[in-house]
């Protein structure tokens, strides 16, 4: 269940897309931390939240101008998408306590700055993570919830991170570059790197950015864990939305989730995984569906 949000190094470069077309830009305080934000279009809101690593980028349009998801395809809908706290242009605290709790919070405080009541939220992976949070603590802002590549974490969590996550965080603290985080992630069935390309990999992937941040808001996944009872408080109707080769893991959260939302609906995206979900067109054509069928104006 706690798998991370981009299963793969590679993940990060397929979900890196432009940022949304014609968006406009804006930033908030929330408690001390900068978010930033873009939005889109005009009606129902839609708060979008992206998965650890990533950024409001994931959700626009690809190198070939095909639309993941932006306002062109959703009239009548506002499109808001964060850079969640550590991500993107957001600020970028180190310690894992100002994360958790806090980066569902950072919703809730970007509706209000934006003077919203409700919104339909979308996340992806820790961006789904997020939005159960934000169902079991403040089921009165969601219109609706799309859980994409996870589902919410329920129950108490014992560990910070998944594999990944934690095999990240420890080559961070050791500080003598992410080349031991490569090795460590590569594909059993694929030929492993050299120490060498897997440092220069780790180089072109995540030089300039800042990896502590990445580190904290990864091992901050246990504080993102929500109660059976407190997430059933919310009506919102739900979506899972993820790929057919998922692994185990999600798919067991997912299953856990549904007895507590009992009216949720599911959508597999056949022949995906985790990193090439989000570039299907049918990821975001399910989204764009669900959206419609549960239009409130």
């Amino acid at each position: 269940m706690m798998k991370c949000a981009l299963s793969t190094t590679v993940a990060l470069a397929c979900l890196a897309m432009p940022k949304l077309a014609q968006a406009t830009e804006g930033s908030f305080d929330s408690n001390g931390v900068k978010i930033r934000y873009v939005t889109e279009g005009k009606g129902e809101p839609v708060v979008l939240i992206h998965g650890w690593m990533g950024d409001s980028s994931m959700w626009g349009r690809d190198a070939s101008g095909n639309t993941k998801l932006d306002a062109d395809p959703l009239p009548g809908f506002r499109i808001i998408a964060l850079d969640c706290r550590g991500h993107g242009k957001s600020g970028k605290p180190h310690a894992p306590t100002e994360y958790g709790a806090e980066m569902a919070a950072d919703v809730v405080r970007l509706l209000d700055h934006l003077k919203i009541k409700r919104a339909h939220m979308v996340g992806y992976s820790m961006g789904a993570f997020i939005v159960g949070k934000v169902a079991a603590t403040h089921p009165e802002r969601l219109l609706s919830a799309i859980y994409g590549g996870q589902a919410p974490l329920i129950g108490a969590v014992k560990t910070s991170g998944s594999r990944e996550v934690e095999a990240f965080a420890k080559a961070v603290d050791e500080g003598k570059g992410l080349g031991p985080y490569i090795l460590a992630m590569s594909p059993a069935d694929r030929p492993k790197p050299t120490p060498e390309q897997a440092e220069a990999y780790a180089k072109y992937l995540y030089g300039g950015k800042d990896v502590k941040a990445f580190a904290a808001s990864g091992r901050s996944f246990k504080y993102l864990a929500v109660s059976a009872k407190d997430l059933a408080r919310c009506k919102a109707p739900a979506l899972f939305l993820y790929g057919s080769n998922e692994s185990s893991a999600v798919k067991r959260g997912v299953a856990a989730a549904r007895k507590v939302l009992v009216k949720s609906q599911v959508k597999v995206v056949e022949g995906t995984d985790h990193m090439t979900t989000p570039a299907k067109p049918e990821f975001g054509a399910t989204i764009i569906e669900f959206l419609r069928s549960h239009k409130t104006k």
